[in-house]
């Protein structure tokens, strides 16, 4: 699996800039975003998916006719490192999508130990003296972060693809239809996620997340707001650096 140990990783530019989500640990600050969002779309009704924050590395992959030609770490959110021959070590990341792939497609995810692989991996290390790792993100952050691929292929990494950052050849209209479109092509996706028009289903949905989110394989950290529309998302626009399109809450 992969290729020969890298001296350094090279960098990458990212097509669509990778932005980092403003978050809260309140439900009154989750209510100020959904309030602040229908002031600037007054009498529009605003629908969210609600979705689980995987507690790992974001990641983005960019396949060209449906072949995976990289991949590279958020870095600055412009640039970061290419880490192609790690992700292709992680079994559940297609190298080629399955059917009819878009011309391009730039795909964003979040790199995951999973709990049970992280248990086994901190027993093994302490077994042979070594320092353990402090929680599943840190390892997989420590096995992304591998020059040498062989290291990262003997580790229990996954990956949950949750959005898309450059697109040619599909047009998505709605955050929802993204789930079909990726299990379709092959790409792991989230298995859980709620669709809500008010902020009380919003409220109703982050419990309810709540609830379930120990069952799921990954750590998960919060839940995910994101505006459903494309076409509000674009109304709505970006703040200095982060999307006001998308809010993340934080258990």
């Amino acid at each position: 699996m992969g290729g020969a140990p890298l001296k350094a990783f090279a960098q990458v530019s990212h097509r669509a800039p990778m932005l980092s989500l403003d978050n809260t640990y309140s439900e009154k600050e989750v209510a100020d975003f959904y309030r602040r969002m229908e002031k600037l779309l007054p009498n529009e009704k605003i629908p969210v998916v609600v979705e689980p924050k995987v507690d790992g590395v974001a990641v983005s992959l960019f396949y060209e006719k449906g072949r995976l030609k990289y991949a590279a770490t958020r870095g600055d959110g412009t640039v970061g490192d290419d880490i192609t021959q790690n992700i292709r070590t992680i079994r559940t990341v297609p190298k080629q999508l399955k059917g009819d792939a878009p011309k391009l497609l730039e795909v964003r995810g979040e790199v995951f130990m999973t709990k049970e692989g992280f248990a086994k991996l901190n027993a093994e290390r302490s077994e042979a003296g070594l320092p353990v790792f402090a929680n599943p993100r840190n390892s997989a952050a420590g096995s992304l972060k591998q020059l040498n691929p062989a290291i990262t292929a003997q580790r229990p990494l996954g990956v949950i693809f949750y959005g898309t950052g450059a697109v040619e050849g599909i047009e998505l209209k709605h955050h929802a239809k993204l789930f079909g479109l990726l299990k379709r092509l092959g790409l792991p996706c989230s298995e859980r996620w709620w669709s809500a028009d008010s902020l009380e289903e919003i409220l109703a949905a982050i419990r309810e997340l709540e609830k379930v989110r120990h069952d799921f394989v990954y750590e998960t950290d919060g839940a995910v707001v994101k505006v459903d529309s494309f076409l509000q998302r674009e109304s709505l626009g970006i703040t200095a650096k982060s999307p006001r399109l998308a809010y993340a809450f934080k258990y």
